[in-house]
């Protein structure tokens, strides 16, 4: 019998066989077809692996693993290798009882040959001139019947063993071979011949694959688009799963009124649940709208239900809901069944969000309630043609000063929207492991009756009604599969997505989250909305500067919702001034120069800039001058001997560590390791040690934390009263969040009735005169990676190349084809299975691919393009360690610093630093000559030692040792950078430390022995404001005679009379109403008396703020005149004051309220 594999008989016999067998079972068995041509697959990948000398088994010998190695990658054309992932794909299909059909045996088998081809082509010791195309007629038209579910496993069983024995007769051989090279040089040298000829061999297949290789693009894009759906679950086996006819067509399209729909979703009913338009690649995939709706109107006329709209071009897809969206929007794949039956309930099952009831036991502030009535109206609105019920916007960001409930306020509103069956599923994302167990637990706490799943360390539960992530943690599991090829999250899994802390989060090293869920999305932040990035605002479709709703910090002091600040401005002389070297003593000068100068003798004009303090330099009497002054200066707890809980925020974690040891000398009776501790990313049970210093169930240790980066954002530490910035902050969103740490409420934290008033903020360095000067602060761009940055660097010098000045420079134009080359494949190369390569495909392959001549020129659009795009999909090569990245970025800034800066002393002189950097590493290098590879190389090592190097004209030297000496930095020891510690004595002059307040208090004045009785009495209440009896009145609570004699027992002491207050005042003195007129009503009793007002009518946001603007006046005065509510601010919000904004019998009801309470003012 004839075949087209006859090509690899006589020396791959086992993958001959299984070739075979995968083409003659094509027709009549396509599911066992399928598992053979992957195993076939398979096979030859194993093989290549133990022959080619140029790929390296990775630790996973994962057929996935294997393949989608970036060495392994860039042996194909780019189709040819994505055919490859597509016969793995369907093999998996097969292999996990999905449906197959005999158009994927047909489809993989064909992909099978050109591979095998290639393979042989490539590696054959006798070419073969006549194999040509693929012939179908080969394919056997009967045979033996299809393999049962229990056969196929059988058989997987027996070519998984088959594998198993290959890969150990490869492995031995392979060793046999090695231990030939390692005795023999000839043997080797026949070896490095046999690669040689392999590469030209492999190069004219990839040539030949693509001229003699016949492919129907269209084709090939509607296959992935059919793979794309049997990964979201959808079989397509039925009769009516493609090329659907429709009736009722309109005739302008087709006279005979019918048509054929690529793709109909069938719900089990037998109603249609979306539809898929497939467009042509090169064509604009706006194309596929109007056919899309056509086909919708025609099933809706057919079946009685319209369906959602799926549109594609293969890299672009868009979805259209047209019964509740007006316009589509893109996604990065299919809706499961369940997912598209879910859209369906909800067409008559949801509720408007608008007027749905806020559980005000999870958020009952009216900021809160705000806060969930704006982002309602936000993603809900109303056709203004048909008056239903739309959704609007997909995005909302809420600005939340810390400790005033922004994940409660989520929380509220997730449970809003799960009632009002907007949402099914919630998504809560998080970039610290902390914050995430944090959500969770808070989640739980407030909806019990749901499940929630913490993917970083539950198992996996895919029905959770709640989810809980970091980005890390989430980018893995989309990419991961839970059989293999099944996604476990796709991308309408979840409905609402929220994004916690967004203004540290969003950037676009986690950006594909964002656009592969097709879901709402909340950001929360608590950085001003003035500093948040514009870029920021733009993921969640808003306008810069415009969140959806904000509640400030001024706005939570005012309300008393949070406590203010107090900074203590304490710098030393080092701290400011940095330490210079004339300055010292003998003694010092004699340390400065053993430890810092390496027993150097001293210039005089040596100085340690401020900055380098604790950054490298740590000074103990620095140190031990700053703690003792926190110590003593620091808010005490109750028994005020012992500093309250404190947050000290250090340099680094060396200056972390640096702080806790002079902690445990300064008092070794009361610190110990448990007292003091240092929490900082990578320290061993971190998150254990933040809950107990969170911990307000019981006074537990730590007392005092010393962190980094890890305890400045969503730490929720009520009883923390001192903060300490022991680092210069430059960025605004930064700083605010640190400030965020100590200004939750404690009520109580100092004994009944004795809460937290305010915090203290010792400020070391300077933060708080840095922002008055730059209120905006200096903001970091989004971080990018050192693959990144090279890459940026390669791509940035290539285009310097360019320009006239060089234009005639051959060597320097080689060079820079050479390093177009190395963008071009590293963008070729990218792993087109990862998602988030998927979702920018089109733009992969207009660069990657065949286009390399693209790249000779380039323009400022595509050079934005690549930057922005495909830069950061770029991955470090397997193998390839952080310091040759960073070497090579070294380098390539040097090269690039070099051309633009010809005169060689001035090169050298100017760019002292990293020149040091280079021939830094060069010293450690040569410490590792015992190395074979490094001692090869020693001349070459050495070359950057010699300040001759430095000064030779043109680039080509730097690239030589970049070349030759980054694949050896890793031999270099992971040591630290060197450290040192001095003891110069230091200056703290406490009569130069300033103190400020965030709200400014009434100053404190000694009244002359003539101050009015009134002026006496009003200072003797707000100095007993936490007496029983006031608080009572300012919460509107009824007070007994008895009780009020009580208070002016206090009150008529010590020369202030009752009578001579009411000939001062004119009347009779009311004391209830004098104490709420002076402290106002407390924010409790307000909230508690317009509560039920707020749920009762369902207010808009606008209405909400109306209220709060009127509760300010109630807890600041105690009453407000009902005619106020006509007159400014209150006309701010409408013309017409209240009546505006309110109906009448809202306005009225709100009189009664006013009413009530400005009459409760008695006794």
């Amino acid at each position: 019998m004839g075949t087209n594999f006859h090509f690899l008989a006589s020396e791959w016999g086992t993958f001959f066989e299984r070739a075979t067998k995968a083409e003659q079972l094509v027709i009549t068995d396509p599911r066992a077809s399928l598992a053979y041509s992957r195993m076939a697959l398979e096979l030859a990948v194993n093989w290549m692996y133990s022959n080619d000398e140029e790929l390296t088994s990775p630790y996973d010998t994962s057929l996935n693993s294997l393949i989608t190695d970036q060495v392994f990658k860039e042996q194909f054309n780019h189709k040819l290798y994505n055919e490859i992932h597509l016969i793995r794909k369907a093999g998996n299909l097969a292999l996990h009882n999905k449906r197959v059909s005999d158009v994927d045996s047909h489809t993989v088998i064909e992909y099978l040959f050109y591979f095998a081809k290639w393979f042989a082509k490539s590696y054959a010791k006798e070419v073969s001139n006549d194999i040509g195309l693929f012939d179908w007629d080969l394919i056997p038209k009967e045979g033996h019947d299809a393999l049962t579910k229990k056969q196929l496993a059988q058989l997987q069983d027996k070519l998984d063993t088959e594998k198993s024995t290959f890969q150990k007769r490869l492995a031995d051989s392979a060793e046999k071979n090695r231990l030939l090279e390692e005795k023999n040089e000839l043997f080797r040298k026949q070896l490095e011949a046999l690669q040689e000829q392999i590469e030209a061999n492999k190069a004219v297949a990839n040539t030949q694959d693509e001229v003699h290789h016949p492919r129907n693009e269209y084709e090939t894009r509607k296959y992935f688009i059919d793979v794309l759906l049997r990964e979201a679950g959808w079989d397509l086996a039925g009769i009516k799963d493609k090329e659907f006819k429709v009736q009722y067509m309109p005739k302008s399209t087709n006279t005979s009124e019918t048509g054929y729909v690529d793709y109909v979703l069938w719900d089990d009913d037998g109603l249609p649940l979306a539809l898929v338009e497939a467009k042509k690649t090169l064509e604009s995939v706006s194309k596929g709208e109007n056919q899309a709706q056509l086909y919708a109107d025609s099933l809706e006329k057919m079946y009685g239900r319209r369906p959602v709209m799926y549109y594609s071009n293969g890299f672009e897809t868009y979805l259209w809901d047209d019964q509740f969206y007006k316009r589509s929007r893109p996604v990065h794949g299919f809706y499961t069944k369940q997912e598209l039956q879910t859209l369906m309930y909800r067409r008559t099952h949801r509720k408007d969000i608008r007027t749905a009831e806020v559980d005000e036991s999870i958020a009952g502030r009216l900021y809160q309630l705000r806060s969930v009535k704006s982002i309602a109206e936000h993603f809900a609105g109303t056709d203004k043609s048909t008056g239903n019920l739309i959704g609007t916007n997909r995005g909302a960001l809420l600005v939340l000063a810390t400790g005033t409930g922004k994940t409660r306020t989520s929380i509220a509103l997730s449970k809003m929207m799960l009632e009002a069956n907007w949402v099914k599923r919630v998504l809560f994302l998080a970039d610290r492991k902390s914050l995430v167990s944090q959500a969770k637990s808070n989640f739980v706490k407030f909806l019990p009756e749901h499940s929630s799943v913490n993917l970083l360390k539950e198992k996996d539960n895919p029905d959770a009604r709640f989810a809980f992530s970091t980005y890390q943690t989430m980018m893995g599991l989309i990419d991961s599969s839970k059989d293999d090829d099944k996604r476990f999250y796709g991308v309408g899994h979840f409905d609402l997505i929220i994004v916690d802390e967004a203004h540290r989060s969003i950037y676009k090293k986690y950006q594909a989250i964002f656009e592969y869920f097709d879901g709402l999305f909340l950001g929360l932040t608590a950085t001003p909305k003035n500093s948040i990035d514009k870029n920021t605002y733009a993921i969640f479709g808003l306008a810069d500067k415009s969140p959806t709703d904000a509640y400030t910090f001024q706005e939570a002091v005012a309300n008393k919702h949070l406590v203010p600040y107090r900074t203590v401005s304490a710098p030393t002389k080092f701290l400011r001034e940095g330490i210079r070297y004339d300055e010292l003593s003998d003694e010092e000068k004699e340390e400065f120069e053993e430890e810092i100068l390496d027993g150097e003798k001293a210039t005089g004009n040596e100085w340690i800039a401020s900055n380098e303090l604790y950054q490298w330099l740590f000074n103990r009497d620095t140190t031990i001058k700053t703690l003792q002054f926190i110590l003593k200066n620091g808010i005490k707890k109750r028994g005020g001997e012992e500093l309250g809980k404190t947050i000290f925020f250090a340099r680094n974690k060396k200056h972390a560590q640096f702080l806790k040891d002079i902690f445990m000398e300064l008092d070794k009776e009361r610190f110990g390791n448990d007292y003091v501790k240092v929490i900082t990313h990578g320290e061993p049970k971190a998150e254990e040690f933040i809950k107990r210093f969170c911990d307000e169930e019981k006074d537990r240790l730590p007392q005092i934390a010393i962190s980094v980066d890890m305890m400045d954002t969503g730490i929720d530490a009520p009883s923390c009263v001192n903060l300490v910035f022991y680092k210069p902050v430059k960025s605004y969103a930064k700083f605010w969040q640190m400030i965020g740490r100590g200004s939750r409420l404690r009520p109580d934290l100092f004994g009944v009735g004795k809460d937290k008033e305010r915090f203290l903020i010792f400020d070391l360095c300077g933060n708080f005169e840095f922002f008055k000067e730059n209120p905006d602060g200096i903001e970091t761009s989004s971080q990018k990676s050192l693959t990144e940055i090279v890459f940026g660097l390669k791509l940035r010098l290539a285009e310097h190349l360019k320009t006239d000045a060089f234009r005639g420079n051959i060597d320097l134009q080689e060079f820079r084809m050479e390093l177009l080359d190395g963008l071009h494949t590293e963008v070729s190369n990218l792993n087109k299975d990862r998602f988030d390569v998927k979702m920018r495909m089109q733009i992969v392959l207009e660069y990657g691919s065949e286009n390399r001549e693209l790249w000779n020129h380039l323009s400022k659009k595509d050079i934005k393009i690549i930057e922005e795009a495909l830069a950061p999909l770029v991955k470090p090569a397997k193998g390839d360690v952080d310091l040759a990245r960073f070497y090579d970025k070294l380098l390539y800034t040097l090269i690039i610093k070099a051309l633009e800066t010809p005169n060689r002393a001035e090169f050298v002189s100017s760019f002292t630093i990293p020149i040091s950097k280079v021939a830094v590493i060069s010293k450690k290098l040569l410490k590792k000559t015992t190395i074979p590879e490094v001692k090869e190389k020693e001349g070459l090592i050495s070359k950057p030692l010699e300040e001759v190097f430095w000064k030779k004209n043109g680039v080509a030297h730097l690239e030589e040792i970049r070349k030759g000496i980054r694949n050896l930095v890793k031999y270099i020891d992971p040591t630290d950078q060197k450290y040192v510690t001095t003891d110069f004595e230091d200056s703290l002059y406490e009569s130069q430390v300033t103190t400020s307040d965030y709200v400014n208090e009434p100053p404190i004045t000694l009244n002359p022995p003539f101050t009015n009785n009134l002026h006496r009495l009003k200072e003797l209440i707000r100095a007993n404001k936490n007496n029983l009896t006031i608080s009572r009145i300012r919460k509107g609570e009824t007070i007994t005679e008895k009780e009020l004699q009580s208070l002016e027992a206090i009150l008529f002491t010590d020369g202030i009379k009752k009578d001579e207050i009411e000939n001062e005042i004119g009347e009779q003195l009311n004391l209830v109403q004098f104490v709420i007129s002076l402290m106002g009503l407390s924010a409790d009793r307000v909230d508690e008396a317009f509560a039920k007002f707020i749920n009762q009518y369902q207010l808009n946001s606008v209405q909400i703020q109306f209220l709060d603007t009127i509760k300010l006046f109630l807890t600041k005065n105690g009453k407000i005149d009902p005619t106020k509510l006509y007159d400014s601010p209150f006309r701010n919000y409408h013309s017409f004051g209240i009546d505006g904004v309110f109906d009448e019998a809202q306005a009225d009801t709100i009189f009664e309220i006013i009413s009530d309470l400005n009459g409760s003012q008695s006794v």
